[in-house]
């Protein structure tokens, strides 16, 4: 993507991650005037739509946007816009929460993830290519999670804040924005890399991996609905779900396998290792969605907050950051030392914090409490990610070209 477009993304990336390491600070010290809450939307929203929205924003202009020097003006404009919006709920999120200018700003963010899918799903006319056919389906899912966030607001004015309604509604928009829009648009763009290497795929397998992605999107809502409703049609709609994710995960792999020689010779160093994390993390987040197919595993799940944390920063962080990283480091011969020890200290930082979350969350489900020093150590392993952000912004890299 254009390098000031990364720039603005990655800054965004670096002040959710010193938020988020705030956060961390607050189970270690008290902080005055310190309201936890706020400062955890802050930290959710610029994280989401600060670095992830408009990484994506970035790449998918360039690789899907034929005409990019003519079409650059119009999306340079929403590009600004948008961040605009992020800084105003960067700004007032700390101070009031959910109030008047925060959700504001989120509308206009809103508005603007509307402005680009109109714009670039113009620009895909005539595209029949498969990456096409998954970024309108992503671009589908965007603008379907924010009927959730639509729904909040009279949720609120009835006086239903605290109902089950109103928890179904902000997972609602989690599920798809994550689920729906993040992680199919991630496919978008790597099927997209795939067919620039003149690799084609057989089109019964991509029809069945198709098919099984947006069924089970759909259906893997029902373990959010489990938790205000944990009746036996809802879990059973969950198991079918991850049943289908996992075994759009085996179409995937017998898809590539073949080709998969070819594909790695077209990677450099930087892009393989920061795409094979992707990938583990990948296949992590779909071994753990198939075991909540188990209900006393889907309860563990949904109940043990550690667990909670540790899925959503494992899809924000393992699988989408390095994912846009890859690919934008990824067209670079060789990195700076900023850079590599920036990336070195982001994935020791990434791996570090969500093997605790993780192994804490176990301790819990076992009942043997918390681990010596949990919230200590927990602390250093975040601090390493806003270190390695911060480094990667010393110089943060080439301009990617189609």
């Amino acid at each position: 993507m254009p390098t000031s477009w990364f720039k603005i993304a990655l800054g965004n990336f670096f002040i959710a991650a010193l938020l988020g390491l705030t956060l961390r600070f607050a189970f270690i010290r008290e902080i005055p005037f310190f309201k936890f809450k706020n400062i955890l939307h802050a930290h959710s929203h610029v994280a989401m739509l600060g670095w992830l929205y408009l990484g994506l924003f970035g790449l998918l202009f360039v690789y899907f946007v034929s005409d990019t020097t003519i079409r650059q003006k119009s999306y340079t404009r929403l590009f600004w816009l948008t961040q605009f919006s992020v800084l105003g709920m960067l700004f007032s999120f700390p101070f009031q929460g959910y109030g008047p200018v925060a959700i504001g700003f989120s509308t206009l963010h809103i508005f603007c993830t509307y402005a680009f899918t109109r714009m670039i799903w113009g620009d895909l006319r005539g595209d029949v290519r498969f990456s096409a056919r998954l970024l309108r389906t992503s671009l589908f899912f965007m603008v379907l999670s924010t009927f959730g966030v639509w729904a909040m607001g009279p949720l609120m004015a009835s006086g239903f804040r605290h109902s089950i309604w109103y928890h179904l509604a902000v997972q609602f928009f989690l599920h798809f924005q994550f689920n729906g829009w993040f992680i199919i648009a991630m496919l978008a763009l790597f099927f997209r890399w795939i067919e620039q290497q003149q690799v084609v795929l057989p089109l019964p397998r991509l029809k069945w991996f198709y098919r099984l992605l947006v069924s089970s999107t759909v259906l893997t809502f029902a373990l959010a609905v489990a938790w205000a409703e944990p009746h036996p049609p809802v879990f059973a709609a969950n198991s079918i779900g991850v049943g289908l994710q996992f075994a759009m995960l085996g179409v995937l792999y017998l898809m590539l396998f073949p080709w998969w020689p070819q594909l790695i010779s077209k990677l450099n160093r930087v892009n393989y290792i920061l795409w094979q994390i992707t990938w583990i993390s990948f296949c992590i987040k779909v071994l753990v969605q198939t075991a909540i197919a188990l209900p006393f595993v889907a309860q563990m799940a949904y109940t043990i907050r550690n667990y909670i944390i540790g899925f959503i920063h494992l899809m924000m962080l393992g699988i989408l950051s390095f994912f846009i990283l890859g690919f934008q480091y990824g067209q670079s011969s060789s990195l700076s030392k900023n850079q590599s020890w920036g990336l070195i200290a982001l994935g020791s930082g990434i791996i570090g914090s969500e093997t605790l979350l993780f192994l804490q969350g176990t301790l819990f489900w076992a009942g043997w409490g918390f681990m010596p020093g949990y919230y200590l150590l927990l602390f250093g392993a975040s601090a390493l990610i806003p270190i390695g952000v911060g480094l990667l912004l010393v110089k943060s890299g080439p301009k990617v070209l189609a």
